[in-house]
């Protein structure tokens, strides 16, 4: 049986290599967010938190989205991006509004 950390680490992969078809330079952080870095992927335009569910429903905790954003580097251009994956491997992304439509707004501007 699979544990808990390497059922995390096969979606932190997954995310990483979609990512670095964006970034070649994105990279897993050292620890996976355990303290020694931010998040568990960092890139040029954001950090990427990962979180696999054994749930069909999947639900974050305000003080869970609050403690990443909270805890970005002071001097930081990046925002955080949360990737959430079901047991039925489904995965949705999750970021702040305003970030959303920002990145929109730039997208359709490029378009």
């Amino acid at each position: 049986m699979k544990t808990t950390k390497e059922i995390g680490s096969k979606l932190e992969e997954t995310i990483l290599a979609m990512v670095k078809d964006i970034d070649p330079q994105a990279r897993r952080t050292r620890g996976s967010g355990c303290g020694n870095e931010y998040a568990d992927i960092s890139c040029s335009f954001a950090y990427i938190e990962c979180k696999k569910r054994n749930t069909e429903s999947i639900t974050i905790k305000e003080t869970t989205w609050n403690h990443l954003n909270y805890n970005l580097p002071i001097s930081t251009s990046k925002f955080t991006i949360m990737v959430l994956e079901n047991k039925n491997k489904k995965r949705w992304v999750v970021l702040d509004c305003d970030e959303f439509f920002r990145i929109l707004k730039k997208a359709s501007k490029n378009g």
